[in-house]
């Protein structure tokens, strides 16, 4: 009595299998919406729209390492550097969308500081948080 006939079956089938085809290209064209955008926020992505606007001349400055400040009461005040970041992959990704590197400066940029009194004398102690920044500057490379 409420059993489905074949052709019921089959409309249901085909139904679910064209609910779930659709169900993947959304999630599909969501992955790509996605990537386009990490892409676009990315160092390269960047170069390339500066490159599509016509600039010929394309800035980027990118944190190398940071520098933690300790103080120790009643003792010593030291900075201590983090890992240095390697961005020559990053260089050489904006360079194959059709930049040159054409300089790069680096500059230490202070983000805060901590200070004591010395303990037996007179004074303070100061350890400074920062971090290197490089400024990378590329000249677009003519076609």
């Amino acid at each position: 009595m409420f059993k489905k006939s074949p052709e019921q079956k089959a409309a249901l089938e085909k139904e679910r299998s064209e609910r779930k085809a659709e169900e993947e290209r959304k999630k599909a064209e969501y992955l790509r919406k996605r990537e386009e955008k990490a892409f676009a926020e990315s160092p390269a992505g960047k170069a390339r729209a500066a490159k599509a606007s016509g600039a010929s001349i394309f800035q980027i400055d990118l944190p190398l390492s940071k520098t933690a400040a300790t103080v120790i009461p009643l003792g010593d005040a030291y900075g201590q550097s983090s890992k240095t970041n390697d961005y020559a992959a990053t260089i050489e990704a904006i360079e194959q969308e059709g930049w040159r590197l054409d300089h790069a400066g680096y500059v230490y940029r202070v983000t805060g500081s901590e200070s004591r009194e010395k303990a037996l004398g007179s004074g303070q102690r100061e350890a400074v948080t920062g971090e290197i920044i490089g400024i990378y500057i590329f000249r677009a490379e003519s076609s």
